[in-house]
């Protein structure tokens, strides 16, 4: 049986069309990527009322929605702006980040790794669902830099290294300034994969 989450995001999804899904792709979405998220019933359209951090269905201003899993879960929708990427609001406020699924990967690499010299892993994070969308999905994307996302990104530990965008690695240590603290990289090096050796 669906929830009611579940329904309006594949509401939302029949909405979506051929046309948007080009105009998608032309802004820079991976196109296979969004093809296999529609396809899944985690991308569509929709018209919502917005309110801060959190929106609502029915409303004037049409956004792009994604669905935010969580252990395979849908646990919210993102409702993102296609004229100003920085903007974007939750649904039920239970969603931190979208490929937070990326966290499991990297705790599983560590986790395998028996050997003497133990690996590093590197972590990609980016800005903006649009810049997660264009990726293809590897790594993630923080959409609410709450208590709980900061522990998620803490307990990492020092083997890991978050790939951030360029410019942005300050920011990112201020937040994470204490306790298991992974390491933090502007993204100069190129590093494109979500999790490598």
């Amino acid at each position: 049986m669906l929830s009611d989450l579940e329904r309006e995001l594949l509401v939302a999804a029949g909405r979506l069309g051929m046309p948007n899904l080009r105009k998608l792709v032309a802004m820079g979405a991976n196109r296979r990527f969004v093809v296999r998220l529609h396809g899944a019933g985690l991308l569509g359209v929709g018209k919502v009322t917005l309110g801060g951090a959190r929106w609502e269905p029915e409303g004037p201003d049409q956004r792009l929605l994604i669905g935010v899993c969580d252990g395979g879960e849908l646990v919210d929708v993102v409702a993102v702006s296609s004229t100003c990427r920085d903007e974007w609001s939750l649904r039920t406020g239970l969603g931190w980040a979208l490929g937070a699924d990326a966290i499991d990967e990297v705790h599983k690499v560590l986790a395998s790794d028996m050997g003497e010299k133990k690996k590093r892993v590197r972590l990609r994070l980016h800005a903006t669902p649009f810049d997660w969308l264009a990726a293809g999905g590897e790594g993630l994307c923080v959409l609410d830099w709450c208590a709980a996302s900061l522990a998620e990104l803490r307990g990492l530990g020092e083997r890991v290294t978050l790939q951030v965008p360029p410019g942005g690695a300050e920011r990112i240590k201020g937040l994470l300034a204490y306790g298991g603290l992974p390491r933090v990289s502007d993204g100069a090096d190129g590093f494109m994969g979500r999790i490598a050796a």
